[in-house]
């Protein structure tokens, strides 16, 4: 049975009765709806407090002396970045663009406040989707083909999200035979992946990446079907359509002309349809 990614949630948001703020309304529907498909685990609570929603289990953890336990956090926007450093040491990205340094800065993290914005919604649970993923891999007999496997299926959604920083993460992947100690490789693999990761996508690396997938049926497609194609994706690239119109077109070639590179990509799994937005 596969498990859920485990998302922590600091007792300051969870309270001592309610589970959470009552009057935050939008978090409460915004759980209780299911937009993580997650368990939530309490990280700074010396007690099990249990979440309003069902689909949840509510359960304490050792933080932060286990933090592999974890996928993501979710905190209080109200606390400060000292008392983020002293009692949950990760990485926070502060209004002015700086970012604290703790020990666990892979951790994918959000505040409430942030959880309102979709995009930053959107990507948080791209992140955790991925870290859950990985640490499966940790959790098994982790194995370098293992470790290439998972990188190669993830290779066009991080050029989507940070196209220095995919150039960058290749060749250290590429050099994995060279590392003595796999758990010392994955550790720093970790931090890189998640770095990349906590870029939010953009339009334009998104059109990158649609434009690297083209190229695999240039051969395929005809010249007017290049240029209905290119349409699409322009037109995506102006705001005038969703992510979802370039990327059904794309698996439709994908269904029509198989390739077996493509068929792995998680880009495709994790982009379209955005249920987590509508």
């Amino acid at each position: 049975m596969i498990s859920k990614p485990k998302i922590g949630v600091s007792d300051s948001l969870t309270g001592l009765q309610v589970g959470l703020p009552q009057d935050d309304n939008f978090l409460q529907s915004l759980l209780g709806k299911g937009y993580f498909s997650a368990d939530t685990v309490a990280v700074d609570a010396a007690f099990t407090v249990p979440l309003p929603t069902p689909c949840f289990a509510y359960t304490t953890a050792d933080w932060p002396l286990k933090p592999d336990n974890l996928n993501g956090l979710i905190i209080d926007n109200d606390l400060t970045n000292s008392e983020l450093t002293t009692r949950l040491p990760v990485a926070r990205h502060t209004p002015s663009g700086t970012t604290t340094q703790g020990e666990y800065a892979w951790l994918p993290l959000i505040d409430n406040g942030q959880l309102r914005d979709p995009v930053l919604r959107e990507n948080f649970i791209i992140c955790v989707t991925a870290l859950h993923e990985l640490n499966n891999l940790r959790k098994q007999t982790l194995t370098r083909h293992a470790l290439i496997d998972f990188h190669s299926r993830y290779k066009l959604v991080l050029l989507a999200h940070d196209q220095p920083g995919y150039r960058e993460i290749g060749p250290f992947v590429a050099a994995i035979n060279e590392w003595q100690d796999l758990e010392e490789f994955f550790v720093i693999y970790r931090k890189k992946l998640m770095n990349i990761l906590q870029q939010p996508a953009s339009r334009e690396n998104h059109v990158n990446a649609m434009m690297h997938i083209q190229g695999y049926f240039n051969r395929q497609i005809t010249a007017e079907q290049r240029r209905e194609l290119c349409d699409v994706i322009h037109n995506y690239r102006l705001g005038h359509l969703p992510i979802n119109a370039p990327l059904t077109e794309l698996k439709r070639y994908l269904s029509k002309y198989p390739n077996g590179y493509l068929a792995t990509q998680q880009y495709f799994k994790l982009y379209p349809n955005n249920w987590y937005l509508n």
